[in-house]
């Protein structure tokens, strides 16, 4: 069950991915349009572009693939959720809001991938919208770029998936520790 989800996630992300790409090609073939900061801040054209989309997308499979394929539940006697992801980082239950060198790294990979894989779908999901709304002049979008421009300074989709990443971890921290309970 969690290889097929992780599958279908990363299609999911390749799918958006594919599409941001094709509608950044579309609307902006010279790149005056594109946003990312290869482009828009060092000058940098399609070739590293393309370069560090597959860069990403490597990483994130292997941490992804990591967090659904790989990783092993740890089981500790801890019933308390911050002693429990203490825990299994620090080796500690005291350490959750003290910690900051890991001694166990894997649980820190495993959450990472989990938590990228769904951030960069929603991220890419975001960035596609706002492609389509311009490739077919979406007038009631105005709105939407009006508050992203200004209040946002038109990294919105970095802000949702920054909080999206967020949630994440701390979701998979709690079904990791409601796993170990039973």
């Amino acid at each position: 069950m969690k290889k097929a989800k992780f599958w279908i996630l990363i299609t999911v992300y390749l799918i958006l991915a594919l599409s941001d790409g094709l509608l950044t090609y579309i609307n902006t073939p010279d790149l005056s349009m594109e946003g990312n900061p290869l482009v828009s801040y060092f000058g940098l054209g399609w070739c590293a572009l393309a370069t560090a989309n597959i860069i990403v997308f490597v990483l994130l499979f292997m941490a992804a693939y990591y967090s659904y394929c790989k990783y092993k539940t740890v089981y500790t006697n801890e019933t308390k959720f911050t002693a429990y992801a203490s825990q299994i980082v620090y080796d500690r239950p005291d350490m959750f809001f003290k910690g900051i060198i890991p001694k166990h790294i894997t649980p820190i990979i495993a959450c990472g991938g989990f938590a990228l894989l769904y951030s960069s779908i929603i991220s890419r999901a975001i960035i596609v919208f706002e492609w389509l709304c311009t490739t077919f002049d979406v007038t009631w979008a105005d709105g939407y770029f009006n508050f992203r421009d200004i209040y946002c300074h038109g990294y919105l989709h970095v802000i949702v998936a920054a909080i999206c990443m967020i949630v994440c971890m701390f979701y998979w921290l709690y079904k990791e520790f409601k796993k170990q309970l039973k």
